[in-house]
């Protein structure tokens, strides 16, 4: 193999494994407490993944549908709300006060989970 062809393989395997590191070698949770300021909710298989999420105050929630079937990020309490997500879709909601806020999905009303953020 030609010299810069290795050198290429080894660029990529270089780059390509720098981002499958987490950077502090320690596992990660995403139910847990979320420090970074964002944080994501998978909609699947008529499910809101994970169910539970822990976040600290000013934190960015998106909700991604990764479903062929349209879904709603609807809060109980009506403080926030989407349209109709589609495949591939998106909602973000910025939680600014501790509390837990429980949510479902009007058009599956069956779905449901919960932000919990705290301060």
């Amino acid at each position: 193999m030609p010299t810069y062809r290795r050198i290429t393989v080894v660029m990529l395997l270089v780059v390509v494994l720098s981002n499958c590191s987490s950077g502090s070698g320690e596992p990660t949770d995403s139910n847990t407490s979320n420090n970074s300021g964002a944080a994501s909710v998978t909609i699947d298989n008529f499910a809101f993944m994970p169910d539970s999420l822990e976040v600290t105050p000013g934190s960015t929630v998106t909700w991604t549908n990764a479903q062929g079937s349209p879904h709603t990020v609807t809060a109980d309490d009506g403080q926030f709300a989407s349209d109709n997500i589609t495949t591939d879709g998106t909602f973000s909601f910025t939680f600014q006060t501790p509390g837990t806020f429980p949510y479902h999905c009007a058009i599956h009303p069956n779905m449901k989970a919960s932000i919990t953020v705290k301060g």
